[in-house]
């Protein structure tokens, strides 16, 4: 049937039986095929014809076939030493073939090798799976930090990037229970305690998680605890799949306070921003009422021009009537010395008369005695002696009473006199007083003027505030709309 020829019939039904479910396949001690199953031409792709003859190499690459491992693997079997485990062949279409086999060495009746039987089974399809799988563990093991534990937290073994993230080497954490990477007071926590309890319970865990490093620091994972099962369902091992996520999750943290600080600064630009707005609200109220202020004190500040002009008009009018009061009591100044002057000659002439008089007097006291010494004769020049002398006695007493009147005159003129001179002095001041005061009028009517023009200065100032402030108002509204902005946006990227 396969051409084997075994010691009886027994043990050909038994290679029979073999032969019925492997692929199996004879080959002299240095590799040369003798004959090969069915089972072993299909799962390579060959005919029988095509390999009886052939050496093995025809199912390695040349790679392996000009190794010297495969040298020394036919140089072990042609001396008797068996050989098992997964190998990789070659088929015909050039194809990959796993197969789990035994190269067993045939030997005759005193023990000497005679042959070698390969009794094998296709793997490709289980191989490929489990290079798959051991890639995937392999990518895994290469990015993420990967570590095995015990179902009741025992560390059984760790990666390098485990070991690198906590800070520990290997033979520090094996043997170690899990909460040495946790703080004492989750440690104690029905939390934690819940946590393995689910785990043995079959159930995964997938999360954040913060750990503790070798020297206290905090370290932040992204893990999986994953119970592996064994073929009853039964959880035997845990293994933790975990990414280094401290970086972003610190960041995430700074973010989030970041975000706390906005909130509160923007807290604050919003108060204040409400706070100038009620204040803009009430500059606005005041401006108005300012306005209306300085709009009254502008139209009574032109109401105080004009009564300044008009004061100014009549100061100037009185300063024109003290100045003319003064040229006419200088005027009247003059005629009363004049009059002063003439009076003064009167009083000359009376004196003269009043000398003539004297002198009349004189004659007439001489005629009067010339007349009585001429007795009878001399009566009628006596009588006209006494006549002159009563006439130069009135003439005396005449200019006595003129000279008195003129002396009263004097005195009464240069009373006037020194009294005009007075009046004149004192409207001389009151007409440097009221010069004083014109220009004094006139310095305040410049001046209210200016008051005018700038209190309607002031009013167009006024306006133009209580519309800066409207803007203001309407600046803090738009403010306030952006602060919310700003804190949604702030939200967004914490």
């Amino acid at each position: 049937m396969l051409g084997f020829n075994f010691g009886g019939p027994d043990d050909t039904a038994r290679l029979a039986a073999l032969g019925r479910s492997w692929a199996i396949i004879e080959f002299d001690l240095v590799g040369t095929i003798l004959c090969a199953n069915d089972n072993f031409c299909q799962a390579l792709g060959y005919a029988q014809s095509e390999i009886v003859g052939k050496h093995h190499s025809m199912f390695v690459s040349d790679e392996v076939r000009n190794s010297s491992d495969y040298k020394a693997f036919w140089t072990a079997l042609g001396c008797g030493e068996a050989q098992n485990g997964e190998y990789l062949r070659k088929s015909k279409d050039g194809s990959d073939v796993w197969i789990q086999a035994s190269y067993s060495v045939v030997t005759n009746k005193v023990g000497k090798p005679v042959s070698v039987i390969k009794i094998a089974a296709d793997i490709t399809e289980q191989k490929l799976n489990a290079l798959a799988v051991a890639g995937q563990i392999n990518a895994i093991d290469r990015s993420q930090a990967v570590i095995h534990f015990k179902m009741d937290g025992t560390v059984i073994e760790a990666n390098e990037n485990f070991c690198d993230a906590l800070g520990y080497r290997l033979d520090e954490i094996v043997g170690k229970n899990h909460s040495i990477f946790i703080d004492a007071n989750f440690k104690n926590s029905q939390g934690y305690q819940a946590f393995w309890d689910k785990l043995r319970a079959g159930e995964f865990h997938s999360g954040e998680f913060k750990r503790l490093a070798k020297d206290g620091s905090d370290v932040w994972i992204q893990a999986t605890y994953n119970p592996i099962l064994d073929d009853s369902g039964r959880p035997i091992r845990v293994v933790k799949f975990a990414t280094d996520i401290t970086a972003t999750v610190e960041e995430r943290l700074r973010r989030a306070q970041v975000q706390r600080d906005i909130d509160a600064e923007l807290d604050d630009v919003a108060n204040a921003v409400t706070h100038t707005n009620e204040q803009a609200g009430s500059a606005a109220n005041a401006a108005i009422e300012a306005s209306s202020s300085v709009q009254t004190v502008a139209a009574a500040a032109e109401e105080l021009v004009a009564s300044i002009e008009e004061i100014s008009r009549q100061v100037s009018h009185a300063t024109g009537v003290s100045e003319q009061a003064v040229q006419e009591s200088i005027q009247s100044e003059t005629i009363m010395t004049g009059l002063s002057e003439h009076a003064q000659s009167i009083g000359e002439v009376i004196e003269l008369i009043d000398s003539i008089a004297a002198q009349t007097n004189l004659l007439a006291l001489n005629a009067t005695i010339e007349a009585a010494r001429a007795g009878e004769a001399g009566k009628g020049f006596a009588v006209v002696a006494a006549e002159v002398k009563d006439l130069a006695a009135q003439t005396t007493k005449a200019t006595d009473s003129i000279s008195s009147r003129i002396n009263s005159v004097q005195t009464s003129t240069n009373s006037a006199v020194a009294a005009i001179n007075e009046i004149r002095q004192v409207i001389e001041s009151v007409n440097q007083i009221a010069q004083s005061i014109a220009a004094a009028v006139e310095e305040q009517s410049a001046v209210t003027r200016d008051i005018s023009d700038n209190m309607q200065q002031a009013s167009h100032g006024v306006g133009t505030i209580s519309s800066n402030v409207e803007t203001i108002s309407n600046m803090t509204a738009q403010m306030q709309a952006s602060t919310q902005k700003v804190r949604e946006a702030s939200k967004l990227l914490a």
